[in-house]
């Protein structure tokens, strides 16, 4: 009886230490420690090959290192020893995605189908994951017809979406509308978004998305309007100036632009955008 009493709580030592583990890897990844965070989860796994939620961090470590393939072993190991967490099928596609980005057409070809069944599987294991729907939508408006890619069931999938958060529901179709060239169905939604939910602080950047949306369609200085909403809306983001002052520059005011520009760098001495446009003003 002695023996099965000291077994257990030997037990549930090494169970509460591998816990501070894995809870002092998430701070680390948090911090952006993440050779630190690799280091830690893998001593982890070495102990316990089956722990599906260090796999799916040190995933999440090797995915901000950039480290995409590595990444997507750790995701598909956490979906096969858990497979009913809708986030690991979720961040398994994003990795896989993510490897695509510059690989041959060969190996797209051979991901593409993969990365649609795990968005897939996000949803059908939770079907308010916000994100995995947003995945697959992305995924049907991207990818070719022979990959797998259908813009009729990207709108199908934003209506859904629409179920579960209207604002991203409505924001998808519209992005959609402008994939196909209709800007008539497009402003429909974004006068419906800006109408129900416009001075939400928490929606800046669909004005972002708005502007660019008239700048593109020529209507400067409804352009120029909605940039200021989304300065007034988050007057402490660099790309609210940066996006008004394009607005500025496509109208033809350049003074007011380099004013816009000069905003930015206020708040963000080293954002890129407004740095080469207020060097190319400034010649």
């Amino acid at each position: 009886m002695r023996k099965i009493f000291f077994t257990i709580f030997f037990l549930s030592i090494v169970s509460m230490n591998f816990s501070q583990d894995l809870n002092s890897a998430k701070n680390l990844l948090l911090n952006n420690k993440l050779n630190e965070a690799k280091s830690v989860l893998e001593k982890i796994i070495s102990n316990d090959k089956n722990n599906a939620e260090a796999h799916f961090y040190l995933g999440k470590t090797l995915i901000r290192m950039k480290e995409f393939e590595d990444a997507s072993d750790e995701f598909e190991t956490a979906t096969k020893i858990n497979y009913n967490n809708a986030d690991y099928h979720f961040w398994f596609a994003q990795a896989m995605g993510q490897d695509a980005v510059n690989s041959s057409i060969f190996t797209k070809i051979k991901l593409a189908p993969k990365i649609k069944d795990e968005y897939m599987k996000t949803v059908q294991i939770n079907p308010a994951h916000v994100q995995g729907r947003m995945g697959l939508i992305g995924f049907y408006r991207m990818a070719p017809g022979i990959m797998g890619g259908s813009m009729e069931k990207a709108y199908s999938e934003a209506k859904i979406l629409i179920g579960y958060d209207e604002k991203l529901g409505h924001y998808q179709l519209a992005t959609l509308y402008i994939a196909d060239k209709n800007s008539g169905k497009a402003e429909e939604e974004f006068k419906f978004l800006e109408s129900k939910y416009g001075n939400s602080k928490d929606i800046s950047g669909f004005y972002n998305a708005y502007g660019y949306f008239l700048l593109n369609n020529s209507r400067f200085n409804d352009a120029i309007q909605k940039f200021k909403k989304q300065v007034e809306l988050d007057p402490s983001n660099a790309n609210s100036y940066d996006s008004l002052g394009d607005g500025y520059l496509a109208a033809g005011n350049k003074t007011e632009a380099i004013a816009q520009f000069k905003k930015a760098l206020e708040l963000d001495p080293n954002f890129p955008a407004s740095k080469k446009k207020l060097k190319d003003l400034t010649k």
